[in-house]
């Protein structure tokens, strides 16, 4: 269940990569400026946020299985417009579609699988679930650039439909729904009977307190990352290093790679710590918020380096190791929150911090647009969100504290 579900999470992330990769045809393809890309970008947010909070409402009371294939489906969907003339109308439209089906894609799958594992073996299935991206982008960008150059960009589009499609029926065979408790107690199918009993805590406070509000500052500017890394860096690549297009579906494999290595670190090393007493603060939320501040030093630094080796290793750096909050932030956040209300929770939260990538990909954009040469303009982008990253960092650092904050909302903590 665990393999499917990271499957899933990859075919997620190529289907909001794929627009960065085939960013330069698309763009002289449709005539689009610097901001019109932005927006379009952007536009893959417009319902993300809002899609999933209300489908995390559903997923604590639908059964997951049926909510990830209806995803899958629509995902599938949303690429066939391209084989029909379009315009920037039809190709916003259609990613304003895939957004929605997208924005509970995480939450849901994260849902999902915790109800395979017990608090204290979760580190690594979530991790794995957020390997799921950088595998995928890893493996196939240059697969998807190789199709853009030989067929055009819109095959592109067509090959994630034959993957979509076969990943659903696997799904549709395989999929099926967990059972087990916080405490690793096996139920049967619907709420066990432990979490019934549970009693429900006020929204309000878990999203108050110090664990969520300092995971999701922390995540927010991750995500700021994320989204630049998949709408502005294949073209930073090209336009401004000057490397060719071929060279550019290599080089952006390397965040991705790292970002895989870093999570499944994460989620060993964590799970390796819990496992030997050490504190859910310091395995999760020292460890996350670190995490983010390296990459925030690494991201306002990779501009002033000089080109070569350098300059690729600190932009690996602060575009892949910030992501490491993703799935920790998942995990502090189900330990505060009662199992009944983890999907609808995990939603909120997934809901709010994506609004970064409803932001980054067309303020970038405008930055780009307003600067006297791209070049300027990506250096003060990528700056900026160096600075945002480092804020977030620390944050995190010092208000993640899922023991105390559990204590506080009355759970007892798993």
């Amino acid at each position: 269940m665990t393999f499917l579900l990271l499957a899933f999470m990859l075919i997620n992330f190529l289907d909001k990569a794929v627009l960065g990769l085939a960013a330069k045809p698309i763009m002289h393809d449709l005539g689009l400026s610097p901001s019109e890309y932005g927006l379009l970008s952007s536009g893959f947010y417009f319902l993300f946020s809002l899609s999933a909070i209300l489908v995390g409402f559903a997923s604590d009371r639908v059964p997951t299985k049926w909510l990830l294939m209806a995803m899958a489906v629509v995902w599938a969907l949303t690429m066939l417009p391209v084989l029909a003339p379009v315009g920037f109308g039809v190709l916003l439209a259609s990613r304003v579609v895939l957004g929605a089906a997208e924005g509970p894609a995480n939450p849901v799958a994260m849902h999902a699988v915790h109800k395979w594992f017990p608090n204290e073996k979760r580190s690594l299935p979530t991790a794995l679930l957020n390997v799921g991206p950088g595998i995928g982008v890893a493996l196939a960008s240059p697969l998807l650039v190789a199709v853009i150059a030989a067929f055009g960009w819109r095959w592109a589009f067509v090959s994630l439909f034959a993957v979509g499609v076969a990943w659903a029926l696997l799904w549709a065979v395989f999929g099926k729904e967990g059972g087990v408790s916080d405490t690793g107690a096996q139920h049967g199918s619907g709420a066990p009977a432990a979490v019934a009993e549970e009693p429900r805590i006020p929204y309000r406070r878990i999203l108050l307190s110090g664990t969520w509000l300092g995971g999701f500052v922390g995540a927010f500017a991750a995500y700021w990352a994320l989204a630049l890394l998949i709408a502005w860096v294949p073209p930073y690549l090209e336009t401004v290093l000057g490397y060719s297009a071929s060279t550019t579906g290599t080089l952006v494999v390397l965040p991705w790679i790292a970002t895989a290595v870093f999570n499944l670190g994460q989620g060993v090393l964590t799970q390796w710590l819990m496992r030997r007493g050490v504190s859910s603060r310091m395995a999760r939320g020292v460890l996350g918020g670190t995490g983010i501040l390296v990459a925030g030093i690494a991201m306002v630094l990779f501009p002033l380096a000089p080109e070569g080796g350098l300059q690729l290793a600190l932009l690996t750096v602060a575009f892949s190791l910030g992501g490491i909050l993703f799935a920790i932030g998942v995990t502090v956040t189900s330990e505060i929150t009662p199992a009944r209300q983890r999907g609808s929770v995990l939603s909120i939260t997934v809901g709010i911090v994506t609004t970064a990538g409803l932001l980054a990909p067309y303020v970038t954009g405008l930055v780009i647009e307003a600067a006297p040469d791209p070049a300027a303009g990506y250096d003060l982008a990528f700056t900026g969100a160096g600075v945002l990253m480092l804020i977030g960092g620390l944050l995190a650092v010092i208000f993640v504290h899922p023991e105390r904050d559990a204590r506080r909302l009355g759970r007892t903590h798993p």
